[in-house]
């Protein structure tokens, strides 16, 4: 699942203007980082000429990147408000079809608006929702309560629930009759303004079939029967997704409010969304061991409703945030209190959130202990390795600058970090650092990034990999060593000759 909640274009959001030919450099400008005319991010204001084309340029890619992410039963969830619903809708065609539009839910923000100039007073906004393969979503989740089925009188239809026989609609003649109880002689008539849910003609058969039972004793303004509905019946014991659910008062912002104020964190973030929200859309589209992903993470609401709902049900979900580091305001509570950017304030909330969690003593004592709340944090950068300059006009010092090649405001993490992405390896890989090396996923990877090798170093990654063959004979490792760590060709020979010797086949140098 993906939910976001980007800005709402209300004239005083940030939009970011992607420049694709250079995208870390434009990345730094936008943030505050650099700053050149015409790429620093700015509020888009209404009197901006492009105001919605800026809005939609921003969108457009992002969503046409997040479909990619989407597997094949998946869905997304947008958040906007009138400003832009109609344009995202379009765009949202678009990329994803107008045949994998789900629907659209409405959302209670507040009780008033306050808003003396038009009268109206506007209290929703809109919650838009598109799969990757509409044939492949099903929306049920969560269980139905079902303690209230029992079965008193030993029914051989099993359990049961005493229901109400009557709906609002209804015609005269098929659902508007007498039912007269054989053991009193008494009759019934639908409440006034309602009919029966079955017709003349079913009367019997569900007589028959255990539906309808009548009382022995029929008391005055009591039905004379009880109308039986059957566990067994139920389509489904899961709930469905309801369009309107949202306009209940437990998802409104002061809710969500509520939630930054238990975590001491209200002053910092505006506008939040609640985790009610998140955690509903989560039950409804995902398995226990799902990845959800929030490219607009803000305050980090969705990975505090991962970590509290696999808390609850013992689940084993994964979150990806993703968040620009928007500058926050330097006359700010946020920027005084030490949160320079948007990201600073997530990461706070998803380490106290967790805590919280963890100490909840009304959730259950299993899910707590196995509870992960830990989190990695991931900025985007340029490569650790240096680039080779073929247009300097002194080669002498460009040839010294490559004897060490890696950037020296880089640490060995930064490094392993991309050596991880360039094997293709998951960056929730176990990481083990032992006393000379780095054993990744298992031994998959056993890496050394030292400034200096020596024997030692060989003969210890050369006994990890003994210890990991006697557990399995067939298993495969490659290791990754820092080209000049090695104080000569000949070291770095024999070192390569003692890793081949033990059947270590995959060796390779950076």
């Amino acid at each position: 699942m993906i939910y976001i909640d980007p800005p709402y274009n209300t004239g005083k959001d940030f939009v970011y203007k992607d420049n694709f030919k250079d995208n870390i450099e434009n990345y730094k400008m936008i943030t505050g980082q650099k700053t050149k005319e015409g790429y620093k991010a700015t509020t888009n204001t209404e009197t901006d000429g492009s105001y919605h084309s800026n809005w939609l340029n921003m969108m457009y890619p992002r969503l046409k990147l997040a479909r990619n992410l989407l597997t094949d039963d998946g869905v997304i969830f947008i958040s906007i408000d009138d400003n832009e619903v109609t344009n995202l809708n379009k765009i949202c065609n678009e990329i994803f079809g107008e045949e994998n539009f789900i629907g659209d839910f409405i959302r209670k923000t507040k009780s008033t608006t306050n808003d003396a100039k038009t009268g109206l007073n506007y209290q929703h906004e809109v919650l838009l929702c598109y799969g990757k393969n509409k044939e492949n979503i099903n929306l049920l989740g969560g269980g139905k309560d079902l303690s209230r089925y029992q079965n008193p009188d030993n029914d051989p239809n099993g359990d049961w629930i005493s229901d109400n026989p009557s709906a609002k609609s209804g015609t005269i003649e098929n659902n508007y009759f007498e039912i007269i109880n054989p053991y009193t002689s008494k009759k019934d008539l639908p409440p006034v303004g309602r009919f029966w849910i079955f017709s003349k003609n079913t009367l019997q058969q569900h007589i028959d079939e255990g539906r309808i039972c009548f009382k022995k004793e029929h008391k005055e303004n009591e039905r004379g029967f009880i109308y039986k509905r059957f566990l067994k019946d139920l389509k489904t014991t899961q709930k469905t997704l309801d369009s309107l659910v949202f306009t209940q008062n437990e998802f409104m912002n002061q809710y969500a409010t509520k939630e930054l104020k238990e975590l001491k964190l209200v002053e910092y973030f505006p506008y939040p969304k609640g985790t009610n929200l998140i955690k509903t859309l989560i039950t409804h589209t995902t398995n226990k061991n799902d990845f959800i992903l929030d490219f607009f993470s803000g305050s980090a609401t969705t990975a505090h409703a991962v970590m509290q709902l696999n808390a609850e049900d013992g689940g084993n979900r994964k979150y990806i945030m993703i968040q620009l580091p928007e500058p926050c305001d330097e006359k700010s509570e946020a920027y005084k209190a030490g949160y320079k950017n948007i990201c600073e304030i997530g990461k706070e909330r998803i380490r106290r959130a967790g805590e919280k969690i963890k100490g909840d003593e009304s959730l259950p004592v299993e899910n707590r202990e196995k509870l992960d709340i830990g989190f990695k944090v991931f900025k985007l950068d340029s490569s650790n390795i240096k680039e080779w300059d073929s247009e300097t006009e002194n080669l002498e010092q460009s040839l010294f600058d490559s004897i060490d090649n890696i950037k020296s405001d880089r640490t060995s993490l930064d490094v392993l970090y991309e050596i991880l992405l360039k094997y293709g390896l998951e960056l929730t890989v176990s990481i083990i650092e032992k006393k000379n090396f780095y054993s990744i996923g298992g031994g998959t990877l056993l890496v050394n990034l030292d400034k200096e090798i020596n024997m030692e170093v060989i003969d210890s990654i050369c006994e990890e990999y003994k210890n990991l063959l006697e557990i399995d004979e067939e298993f495969k490792t490659t290791v990754v060593l820092r080209d000049s760590s090695f104080k000569n060709d000949v070291d770095k020979t024999n070192a390569m000759k003692k890793l081949e010797q033990i059947g270590i086949k995959e060796i390779r140098s950076i």
